[in-house]
Order: structure tokens, then sequence, then C-alpha cells
């Protein structure tokens, strides 16, 4: 009986369960991070946490900032917990902001805090903000009904299919970072106060930001990695301007070894439509979708070997070319060997258009 009595009093002084009620929590649904202010400061911290509305009937998207200035992403967050009565939930952000400023300094130790932390989703969605991430997290677009809900939309496929945006969550922008032969991409989200714009790309080394591709390379650089689909691209013939639809676009590439040099052969297939014909009224006849497939072809090539030739100058390699050939069976399968090799890399385009038709008209 005396046991039973100790185990009994025992059970009394044990603390409750650390579960606390959901009015007693604050869900944050997107992280931002810029370079700080305060010249005595690194990071300018801000998390989106997110107001529930009482009415279901009526749903809308209410938030607050809050933000932190402090040496590291930790400090920041944990500065915050004194500015808001509730705790701070992670578990719901789905996207995570760095500023042009910080992204073009070093973002290594931010990849590193993220994925070390537990209550990070790794498959959050990362883009570079201009002209910062707090304009960007603070931005309230009219159609949003939950806050941080149309960021995710910009990434999320299942609700969007732009040619520009190349979504990177954070285990892969992780893995580019750590991996040898394969450098970080990052879509670019600009505010203008009146809206968000997505159609450029950032190109990273293992650090820091390099350079911004404007949005007709942004489209190249997509068609040369994932596919493009439900593209337009203008083609003039003779007097007449056409306005072509690339249903699909896709692309892929072989390494071949060749003396000093390493020849990337990449082939391209693009199948298109024409939708829209600016000048003329003429019929388009047979000749015409001839030559318009020959200077399409033309066209894909000379901007597709303008841009890797430009990427490959600036030192970079987002695309994965060393990562693919150091992957091969080589007898030299070294980086610094693979460095040596980059800047000989040779292109070799093949496109192959086929126009299936002219739409409904004819």
């Amino acid at each position: 009986m005396s046991l039973v009595f100790l185990a009994f009093s025992a059970m009394l002084l044990l603390s409750g369960c650390t579960f606390k009620d959901i009015d007693k929590r604050a869900f944050i649904t997107s992280i931002g991070v810029d370079q700080s202010e305060m010249p005595d400061k690194t990071y300018k911290v801000m998390v989106k946490v997110a107001i529930p509305n009482g009415d279901p009937k009526t749903p809308k998207s209410e938030f607050i900032i809050l933000s932190a200035n402090s040496d590291s992403i930790s400090e920041g967050l944990n500065l915050m917990k004194s500015q808001i009565d509730k705790e701070l939930v992670y578990g719901h952000s789905s996207t995570i902001v760095i500023g042009e400023k910080l992204a073009k300094k070093n973002i290594q130790p931010l990849l590193e805090f993220f994925v070390r932390r537990p209550d990070i989703q790794m498959t959050s969605y990362l883009s570079v903000a201009k002209p910062n991430a707090y304009e960007v997290l603070n931005f309230k677009p009219i159609q949003e009904q939950v806050s941080g809900g149309v960021l995710k939309s910009y990434f999320d496929f299942s609700r969007t299919e732009s040619p520009y945006i190349d979504q990177i969550c954070l285990f892969d922008a992780y893995r580019r970072e750590t991996e040898d032969g394969v450098d970080i991409v990052m879509p670019i989200i600009e505010s203008n106060k009146k809206e968000l714009l997505v159609d450029k790309i950032a190109l990273f080394d293992k650090n820091k930001l390099i350079m911004e591709l404007n949005p007709s390379e942004s489209e190249t650089y997509r068609l040369l990695t994932t596919g493009i689909y439900n593209e337009s691209l203008k083609v003039k013939n003779k007097n007449t301007m056409f306005v072509m639809n690339l249903e699909k676009g896709k692309a892929k590439y072989k390494l071949k070894d060749q003396h000093k040099n390493i020849i990337v052969n990449y082939t391209i297939k693009v199948r298109a439509v024409i939708e829209e014909k600016v000048d003329g009224l003429e019929m388009i006849r047979e000749r015409d979708i001839t030559a318009l497939n020959k200077q399409m072809e033309e066209k894909i090539n000379a901007e597709t070997s303008t841009l890797l030739n430009k990427i490959k100058d600036k030192d970079i390699d987002p695309i994965g070319f060393g990562l693919r050939y150091l992957s091969r069976d080589s007898e030299n399968r070294n980086l610094s060997f693979w460095n040596k090799k980059y800047s000989n890399l040779v292109f070799k385009i093949k496109s192959e258009v086929k126009i299936k038709g002219t739409g409904l008209i004819n």
C-alpha cells in the first residue's frame, strides 16, 4: 500500500501534457530574410503570421509581419517570440524568401540553418525577392484567400504552369550547394507595390547570386531543363509576323570527349501551332509552314547557344553538366579536372520543330 501511495503521489507531481489550444498558436505561412539595415547586425528576419478568420463563409487573407534584426537566423526567430502572445508554429510555412542584397553576398548560412531545423519543411519553396523580402511578404493581393497562398501557388505546378518560373525546394537547393558539378537556381519575385511579378530566374554559384536571366532567357532555360508547355514565340516571315503556340518543348543532351574539349550535343524537339497572324489576309500555304519551321529552328538554336555560352562565361553550372560528366565512367573523375575542362565546353544545338497546323481557320 505504501508503494501504491508513493506512485500515486509521484503522478500528481508530474507536469501535464504540453498540448496547447489552437487559439494559443500563431501559424507562420512564409519566412523572409533580408540584409539588416542596422550596421551592427547581419540579418533582418521576418515571418508572415496568418490571422484566422472567424467566419468560414467569407474567407479572406489577414496577416501580420513580425521582424527582428540579429546576427543569426535562430536569434531573430527567438526575438520575435516576445512580439506576440502566442506560440510560433512553423509547420505550415511553405515559402522562404531571400532579399536580393543578401543573396548577392552569401546564402550558405541560411540553407544550413533551415535544413537543420526540424520544424521547417524541406519542401518549402525558395526564391529571391526584389527589392527586398519585406516588400514581397507584405504584399496583399486582392484574390488571396489564405495568407501566403499566392506565393505557394506561383511555384506549385498543380496551380500554374509559367514558362518563366523554375521552382526549387529547400532540399534541392541544399543538394546543389553541397554537390559537385551543379549550382543553385532560384526564381525571382519582384514587387512593385501593385503586383507581384515572377518572370526571371537567378543563377548562383555555391553561395551567392551571380547573374539574373531576363524573361526571354528564363524561357530558354526552362526549355533546356524542365521543358515548356503552351508558350508563345514570334517569328517574322517576309512581311508577315506569326505568333506560334509552343504546345510542348523538350530538350536532352549528351556529353562527348573530343581531344581537349568536351562537346555538349543538345537535341531540342518542339511541337507548335500557328496561333496568330499579325499582318496580311493571305492564306497560309504549305511552303509558308516549311519556311516557318526552318526559321523557328534557327531562332531556337541561336538563343540556346547564346544563353549556354553566357552561363559558361560566368563559370557557373546550373544545368549540371559537371554532375553528369563526373557520374559517368571516365579516367579523370575528379572536380579539378572538370573545372579545367568546363571553360572549353563546346555546344552543338540541333532543333526539330514540327508545326502541326494553322489553327481552326484553315
